[in-house]
């Protein structure tokens, strides 16, 4: 702490050690700005702004120092002179080794940890900033983010709730404080992209030290890709095995010890010492006594007692729960806090009392059993603000409290349905009490468990049919009976035991038959036309929409029964829905421009169109990332969209008319933008309508006043765009929107919003419809857009992703306007690298894991299984960002080097990893997906291609073909051509294959090892590749199947035999290729041959054997472009090579190859030579001496321009002198002394020269033809 120099943090001056504590003198402060909260409650956005820029530029010093503070909170940070703050309080800060990349070690203060640390995650720097999110929200609202008292609770609001957005706070705070409170660490808003926030930008003063030589990568940079793996690896280890954290389980087992003890303490002085001194939550309130039958000692109060008393000592700190907020409760909430650490996950408990309240002896004689008190006693347990610690799982693990609630429900209930007062005094808090208890425990087992021994729901729902079949009873307390009944029926819907995965015993079942009967219930309410049901038809209807949020998280087979019944047996609900929409109340609202109406918001959105409404968008809209129940969802739209094209139905006029309603018009938006999708129709209808059409740009321009603005305007866009994309043409009144658009667009803070104004952009785009944009715009909000947390609240439009807007917008921009400076600006700035970033992510790329020890490291949450998520870019979408690349690289192609040529670069390990057999699968399955495959994979090829089209230097060469071998992108190629493509679209990769196994023998060994691991599928593409009508793939594959032939042994080969021959063995694919009318092919094919008649027995065969392939073979010789000159000598020279049986069948290419030897291509005319040469010891010697070859050769070794043809000629002769017959003719020809001059020129050549190959062959030569070498 001493090296710490920032204006920000408290600064260390000295410390000094007594006989008792250690002493630390620092700098001096004014006040705490926790004292600042007491007093004012909350501070106006700008002092937050002040507040925010110091702290983040504190936090910015620590962290470019890899120091983690670990204990952020208002207590923790004073105020200094002229209004500035201090951090301070490091006890628990820890400054990272260059080693160590997360943590896992729980410190902190629970009301501000993050999800990964209260989870029991390895963790690193994010944590912090959390933190500080929950810190500046707390400035601005008055209480921290997720306020609870018990653990419990508080845990699962860190995990699973979202924020609740006052609705004063600026559209950039709130955005500004979305990015820190995303519950995804690897999405939380971090450095560098925190500073650029418009919040903030300009704000923070940023102090730069020299680092120290071992200090490592500040944690203010992005990690290199290969720390990135190494921090990855580290934390996979650290990980927790469980799913549950160490910290329930243990307040858990705590809870069943204590409250196992307090059962066994009955009534008596035991129970009379635990009560005497119990804390209370306010000083005026005590405790209500709580009593019991002689049937039932005393074991509530005693586990209440108890229950009360250890949720002070759990919370580590000792003081009272905090009451709501007020000037004198505030402090005490404040300090609640747990300290806890990795190896001591609980304090001891130490209760200390701040009120104390004496309990006189519960006397079990005088007063009534179940009584209203105890009731409300137990009420105020399950409260969600004043909640004790563990009370709710306390009661749940009971078995006498479950037999009391089920003999409430059903005593109480029968006197209710008879109108008598008593029942319902008794049964109301019972209900309030299980709301509270369904709504807050987060274990679904015990839950679960509880509601099964208790008839849960079947008794809820039989009060509910009971009460709809009683008409008689008018008490004005009934119809708070009925709304504390709807609430528990719709606390039970939202338990997360109903989901599938929860697998709870029979739970689903019970779930659904309970789902069943509620619709029935609820299609008789909704078909009554009664005033006075209004209330309960809302509530219902509330409990409705919720049950179809349980149905959405559901297996495939519970919600589509589930919603396919609205359309058959509960037709009724559906059709009840649709009527209540049609009645004269729901249009009656506020206009644009009038007073505002004056009944408070909330009560407005619990009215009864409002709640039709939500229902409909409920059974209506597609959940993200839930396609389960998408199938059954669309023939519900469609039913409707049906009826929304019916010339005389009246829904359409109600639906439009309330799209300006300031509560009905978010879900009447989703209404109209589910049945858009599924009819075309009606796409052509609202494109019809002049009031449709000017609502939703009214609602563009703002010019509606509606509750949610931000994701009412996000619908409107996507609608609009889906519009746009239907009608293929722009619906009346859009081309006035292009400038607002692009405002929206360029200036907006809110990521949604700026994605779905790129998607309406990207249509008027397509339309022809053009805007001004220049880079200095787009560039910034785009940057924005893809750094900032995504909150995706809908699907846009015909299923693309969150960013293929953006992404197809961004490719417009790059293409339409034809400079090459909209690209350079583009690539000069940040965006580039955060698009490939968020494009790396959205992909869940797999990254390598092993592990170390705690401090190392986090890996990925994603296992290499991982689908891509494709609610944030689509196939589309990625081919978009590919097109996007080549694009940019071909304007740009240093640029591409700089990338590839980077080894673990983020580019190409994403590129590969799009080549890989894992993902395509993922792909191909994706909706759209296999549209899109051959596009994504012909943009990889491209990219990878571009370094091997360039001049580039050969050690940049050598790095990138290395990291694609590492990869087996060869592997992957052929994979991608033999599984995934068409075979028109085949070429470019089987071209890129083709020069990787050339250029690379690790490569070429990955092909050859890929065709061996399935011959069956792949040597089927390969023949059907190399008789296509494509010359240039066919080349290709000859050219890489030569290669293989000339560098591999020949147990590697057999493959390429079965190629040529065919499946059944007559050559008719040879026999194809060597009568091709491309030239290049038959010079491949040629040379092909050559290399295996090198090594393969069977080909000679079967040039011996097979009709007429001999004469295709000789053909060649005679042909009249060169390179199947050159190449079918070669191949004819190897066959007669030790030819053996098929010698003499070779005779006929002695005058062929005579007649090459004066072909003008010195390259033929040396493979003719061999080819001689080799025929000789085949007994051709008359043959030869037909032709006059040993003349020509001879003539060829002391005349050829050409060094390597002498050379060929030499050797050739010195085979052929072996017949008596041709050693004679040679003789008498003088070749001695011929060759005896050549061996004098060469001797003449200046000592300096290097003496040519041929010298040697020619002594020899010269020696065999003396005379005593003769035969």
């Amino acid at each position: 702490m001493r090296g710490l120099r920032h204006p920000n943090i408290v600064h260390m001056l000295d410390s000094f050690e007594t006989d008792k504590e250690v002493v630390v003198v620092t700098d001096y402060a004014e006040g705490e700005l926790f004292q600042i909260l007491e007093d004012d409650g909350k501070l106006p956005e700008d002092q937050v702004q002040a507040i925010a820029a110091q702290l983040v530029s504190a936090l910015y010093y620590l962290h470019s120092h890899r120091i983690l503070h670990r204990d952020m909170k208002p207590q923790n940070i004073l105020l200094a002179k002229g209004g500035g703050i201090k951090l301070c309080d490091f006890g628990f800060a820890r400054a990272m080794s260059t080693n160590t990349m997360v943590l896992t070690s729980i410190k902190g203060t629970p009301l501000y940890m993050s999800p990964e640390l209260v989870e029991e995650r390895p963790y690193d720097h994010t944590a912090d900033l959390w933190s500080v999110g929950c810190i500046l929200y707390e400035l601005a609202v008055g209480t921290p983010p997720f306020y609870t008292t018990s653990i419990f609770q508080l845990v699962n609001l860190i995990l699973k709730d979202p924020v609740r957005w006052p609705p004063a706070i600026s559209p950039c705070f709130k955005n500004f404080l979305q990015g820190l409170l995303t519950k995804d660490p690897r999405q939380r808003l971090s450095w560098p992209e925190l500073l650029h926030h418009p919040f903030i930008a300009g704000r923070v003063t940023i102090i730069t030290e020299p680092a120290g030589p071992d200090l490592g990568t500040p944690f203010t940079s992005r990690l290199p890709p290969e720390l990135q793996v190494i921090k990855d690896q580290q934390a996979h280890r650290l990980a927790p095995k469980g799913n549950k954290s160490r910290i329930l389980h243990q307040a858990f087992k705590r809870m069943a010890k204590e409250a196992k003890q307090t059962k066994h303490q009955n009534t008596g002085p035991a129970l009379e010492q635990e009560d005497r001194t119990i804390p209370v939550v306010s000083d005026t309130a005590p405790l209500p006594r709580l009593r019991a039958t002689p049937q039932e000692p005393g074991l509530l109060p005693g586990i209440m007692a108890s229950e009360i008393k250890s949720s002070w000592a759990a919370l580590g700190a000792g003081e009272a729960p905090p009451a709501p907020r007020d000037a004198t409760s505030v402090s005490s909430g404040r300090e609640n806090r747990i300290t806890q650490d990795s190896e001591q996950a609980f304090p001891e408990l130490r209760p200390e009392v701040v009120g104390q309240q004496s309990t006189d002896v519960v006397d079990l004689e005088n007063e009534e059993p179940d009584s209203d008190d105890e009731w409300q006693h137990l009420l105020e347990t399950t409260e969600p603000v004043p909640i004790q610690l563990k009370a709710p799982l306390t009661l749940l693990c009971n078995p006498d409290f479950c037999q009391r609630i089920q003999r409430q429900l059903l005593e109480a209930g029968g006197q209710i349905l008879k109108g008598t007062l008593e029942g319902a005094s008794q049964i109301l808090p019972a209900l309030r009490v299980l709301s509270s208890l369904l709504s807050t425990c987060s274990d679904s087992v015990p839950l679960y468990s509880f509601c099964r021994e208790a008839g849960l729901p079947g008794l809820l729902l039989s009060l509910l049919r009971h009460s709809q079949e009683s008409n008689s009873i008018q008490q004005c307390w009934y119809g708070t009976f009925l709304h504390d009944l709807m609430a528990v029926i719709q606390a039970y819907f939202a338990c997360t035991f109903n989901l599938e995965r929860s697998q709870t015993a029979d739970s689903l079942q019970v779930f659904q038959e309970a789902a069943s009967l509620f619709l029935d219930l609820l299609g008789k309410l909704l078909a009554q036309s009664d005033d006075s049901k209004q209330t309960l038809q809302r509530d219902s209807l509330m409990c409705f929409t919720v049950l179809c949020e349980a149905m959405d998280g559901n297996s495939c087979t519970i919600s589509k029964a589930f919603y396919s019944s609205l359309l058959t047996t509960q037709r009724a609900v559906l059709e009840g829905l649709l009527h209540g929409l049609t009645v004269p109340q729901l249009l009656s609202h506020t206009p644009p421009g009038a007073p505002q109406v004056s009944q408070p918001r909330r009560e407005q959105s619990e009215d009864l169109p409002g709640a039709i409404a939500s229902a409909l968008a409920a059974i209506c809209i597609a959940p993200l990332g839930l396609p389960g129940c998408w199938e059954a969802k669309e023939q519900i739209s469609r039913h409707l969209a049906n009826q929304l094209t019916e010339d005389n139905n009246q829904l359409r006029p109600s639906l439009i008319c309330g799209l300006q309603h300031p509560i009905l018009c978010l879900h009447l938006l989703k209404v109209l933008y589910s049945c858009c999708h599924v009819s075309e129709r009606l796409c052509r209808r609202l494109g019809q309508e002049p009031l449709a059409l000017e609502s939703l740009l009214m609602l563009v321009q703002g010019k509606v006043m509606v509750v949610d603005w931000e994701e009412s305007t996000e619908v409107t866009l996507y609608l609009l765009s889906l519009l746009a994309l239907r009608l293929q043409d722009l619906p009346s009144g859009m081309e006035k929107l292009g400038s607002e658009i692009a405002t929206l667009f360029t200036h907006s803070h809110v990521v949604s919003l700026v994605s779905a104004a790129a998607c309406l952009l990207g249509q008027l785009g397509q339309q022809g419809m053009t805007f001004d944009l220049q880079p200095m715009e787009w560039i910034p909000a785009a940057t924005h857009a893809l750094s900032a947390p995504a909150e995706v609240r809908l699907t846009p439009p015909d299923g693309c992703g969150f960013y293929d807007g953006l992404l197809i917008l961004l490719l417009q921009l790059l293409t339409q306007q034809g400079k090459a400076s909209p690209i350079r600006d583009m690539v000069s700035s940040e965006m580039w690298t955060v698009l490939w970033h968020r494009f790396s992510m959205a992909l869940r790329l797999p990254e390598e894991v092993s592990t170390q020890e705690e401090e190392l490291s986090l890996s990925s949450p994603h296992s290499s299984s991982s689908e891509p998520d494709w609610t944030l870019i689509s196939p589309q979408g990625v081919a978009a960002t590919l097109s996007l690349a080549v694009a940019t690289f071909t304007q740009e192609p240093q640029l591409c080097l700089s990338h590839l040529s980077q080894r673990g670069s983020i580019l190409m390990s994403t590129l590969k990893y799009l080549l890989s057999p894992s993902f395509l699968q993922q792909l191909g399955q994706a909706p759209h997906g296999s549209e899109f495959l051959p596009i994504v994979v012909l943009s990889v090829c491209q990219l990878l291609c571009f370094p091997f089209a360039l001049d580039v230097d050969a050690h940049l060469l050598v790095g990138i073909l290395a990291d694609l071998t590492d990869s087996e992108v060869t592997a992957h190629l052929l994979q991608v051509c033999c599984h995934h493509l068409p075979l028109p679209q085949v070429e470019l990769p089987i071209s890129l294959l083709t020069h990787l196994a050339l250029t690379d023998p690790t490569s070429l060994n990955q092909f050859v090892n890929t065709v061996a691991a399935s011959p069956r599928s792949i040597i089927s593409f390969l023949s059907v590749a190399l008789l296509g009508d494509q010359p240039l793939l066919t080349s290709d594959l000859l050219s890489l199947l030569a290669h293989t032939a000339r560098v591999l042994s020949p147990s590697h080969l057999s493959f390429i035999q079965e190629l040529l021959a065919g499946s059944d063995e007559s050559y008719r694919p040879l026999r194809s290729l060597l009568g091709h009318p491309e030239n290049s092919v038959r010079a491949r094919t040629y040379g092909l041959l050559g290399h295996l008649l090198q090594h393969s027995m069977a080909l000679r065969g079967a040039l011996q054997s097979q009709a007429g392939l001999l004469n295709l073979l000789l053909l060649g010789l005679g042909d009249k472009d060169p390179a199947v000159r050159r190449s079918s000598s070669f191949a004819v020279g190897n066959a007669a090579y030790q030819a053996g049986p098929l010698g003499p069948a070779l005779a006929a290419a002695v005058p062929h190859m005579t007649q090459l030897l004066g072909d003008p291509q010195a390259g033929i005319r040396r493979n003719a030579v061999s080819a001689l040469g080799n025929l000789g010891p085949e007994g051709l010697g008359e043959e030869l001496l037909q032709c006059q070859v040993p003349q020509r050769l001879l003539e060829m070794a002391c005349g050829d321009p050409q060094t390597n043809v002498k050379e060929a000629a030499l050797i050739a002769l010195r085979s052929l002198r072996q017949e008596p017959c041709i050693h004679q003719v040679l003789v008498s020809l003088g070749a001695s002394e011929k060759l005896a001059l050549l061996s004098l020129g060469n001797q003449l050549l200046p000592h300096s020269s290097p003496r040519p190959a041929s010298a040697k062959h020619c002594r020899k030569l010269i020696h065999l033809l003396r005379p005593t070498h003769s035969t």
